[in-house]
């Protein structure tokens, strides 16, 4: 027992201390780990001018592979069960599945087989990786949300309304504030007093439902919008290296490149289906990441294009407008914000990686359509997003979503301040379209209904807040090759609340978790980079 625990304990990873003396030195290693020459900056970035001057003490990892043989046969093993899961799937009608709540949702088999394999194995990696378990098991409830989003959100304990989200964030926060007991971990104040605000104003409508004697279930359900806001102090404090920061990139690349292996699997057997991936935000953000990853050197151009192809497929089989509406905004803002956020890279290679992947999604798509059922489905296709944008007056889902966005703002006018509390049913006229799910179908506004003014101007500050330290950072740091990583989450987080727009996601337990996690990553980002940028201030002024 005693060699098990230390195994899986992260106490017991190796760690050296070194004590920095005048001649060793400043210096950077892969990790992001700075070591310091006595004498030098050691106190947090804008503290009051006072910057403290003595001797540092860091501790510092061993240099470790992000590729090793577990994250293999973790990719292989789940590779397999992916393309088992969707070639033994049938029609969604012969399923004749109907959303009636989390505790009735009965995820796909393979959803509990792919989490049951893989989290010893990610146990396994994190151990060679030589990384905490607590970190380790943030990657695989990633990879596994990146993989089966609602399928793998709603796995839970039989009879218990305990799910794996919920479970997985308190064990995270009680590992990272009570078991490590963090010291000195510095928290952007603004941050730190929305978040406050919007928890408070979560409380207060939660208690507006309790007393009202609604259905604890439900009060429990609409409780996320806030609840999942605290994985923004799992990203914020969980990764401090850039080499933790690109193990939670490759993780949930590589489980949006499985999403699609998935949905290809349910397309070859089942070719009549409107969509095959119904979640496919993470498609496009790790598109996204991986073309401005090959844009700026970070990724190779041979590996990369075969993400580039695999996750175009992807978001083909996702079909919805929501994410193509997002593509094609996410790549009006890279191009005009391209002479901003790229000057340090060369032009004509952001061009020459843009055409490429344009003229590689052309050929995929001529490919496709080579086929009967390819051009089927892409006619299918077509027709559903000429009915959205041509004929929207016509177009069932569009009219619904209207309606449900009218009766979501007659709400708040009602209760303005406070909105209408947790718990109450969102029913309206569904003559028309009682095969929708009845939910408002836009994250913002169900905050606004819900919560009122005093959650949803929490939330716009918080967003705000993030895209402009975010922006500010990525044009101040643009010598740091790493700022890439920051661009990534920054077009993510973009990509998150264009799709909030006709979806849901702050109240999706596998959609909020990575949006919040992602936020924290960004902040901890800009931190560690503008704390660079003023080390090598100093040194040059030395």
């Amino acid at each position: 027992m005693r060699s098990l625990w230390r195994l899986i304990s992260w106490k017991n990873l190796p760690r050296h201390n070194v004590f920095l003396s005048g001649t060793a030195g400043n210096r950077m290693d892969r990790n992001g780990a700075l070591a310091l020459e006595a004498g030098h900056l050691t106190g947090p970035v804008g503290a009051a001018g006072r910057p403290a001057i003595t001797p540092v003490l860091i501790r510092t990892h061993a240099r470790t592979r992000i590729i090793n043989v577990w994250l293999i046969v973790v990719v292989l093993v789940g590779a397999v069960i992916a393309v088992a899961d969707g070639l033994t799937r049938t029609s969604i009608f012969d399923r004749k599945e109907v959303w009636t709540g989390p505790l009735e949702y009965a995820p796909y088999w393979a959803v509990v087989l792919f989490a049951g394999i893989t989290l010893p194995l990610m146990i396994a990696y994190a151990h060679k990786a030589r990384v905490s378990v607590t970190e380790g098991l943030f990657l695989w409830f990633a990879f596994c949300t990146a993989v089966y989003t609602r399928d793998f959100s709603y796995v839970r304990l039989p009879g218990a309304p305990l799910f794996v989200t919920d479970v997985v964030l308190v064990v995270l926060l009680i590992s990272i504030f009570l078991l490590r007991r963090r010291r000195h971990a510095h928290f952007p104040l603004p941050v730190s007093v929305l978040l406050f605000l919007l928890l408070g104003a979560g409380a207060i409508a939660a208690a507006r439902g309790f007393l009202g004697h609604r259905e604890i279930t439900m009060v429990l359900r609409d409780s996320a919008l806030v609840g999942y806001a605290l994985f923004l102090l799992v990203g914020y404090h969980l990764f401090r290296t850039w080499l933790s920061i690109k193990r939670v990139a490759v993780w949930i690349l590589l489980g949006a490149a499985l999403a699609a292996l998935n949905g290809f699997a349910w397309f070859i057997v089942v070719p009549e289906e409107r969509r095959f991936i119904y979640y496919g935000i993470y498609i496009l953000i790790s598109l996204a990441g991986t073309v401005v990853a090959m844009a700026t050197r970070l990724l190779r151009p041979r590996v990369g294009w075969i993400f580039v192809g695999v996750l175009c497929l992807g978001l083909m089989l996702a079909n919805t407008r929501s994410l193509f509406v997002s593509l094609a905004i996410l790549l009006l803002v890279g191009l005009l914000g391209g002479g901003g956020v790229y000057k340090k890279f060369q032009p004509a290679h952001l061009v020459a990686t843009l055409v490429a992947s344009t003229v590689l999604v052309t050929l995929a798509a001529f490919l496709f359509l080579h086929t009967k059922t390819g051009r089927e489905f892409a006619e299918r296709s077509t027709d559903e997003l000429a009915s959205g944008v041509l004929n929207s007056g016509e177009d069932a889902n569009w009219q619904f979503r209207l309606s449900a966005w009218k009766e979501a703002w007659r709400r708040f006018e009602e209760y303005p301040l406070a909105g209408e509390g947790f718990g109450v049913p969102f029913v309206f006229d569904l003559e028309h379209y009682d095969h929708f799910d009845p939910r408002a179908h836009n994250t913002f506004l169900t905050v606004l209904y819900k919560m009122g003014l005093t959650g949803f101007l929490p939330v716009l500050a918080l967003l705000s807040f993030f895209f402009w330290v975010t922006l500010r950072a990525v044009h101040g740091n643009l010598r740091n090759r790493l700022v890439a990583f920051l661009q990534i989450v920054f077009f993510g987080q973009l990509a998150f609340c264009i799709y909030g727009m006709a979806n849901l996601v702050l109240e999706s337990p596998f959609l909020a978790s990575l949006f919040w996690t992602a936020m924290g990553l960004g902040l901890r980002m800009v931190r560690m980079l503008d704390f660079e940028r003023s080390l090598r201030k100093y040194n040059y002024g030395h």
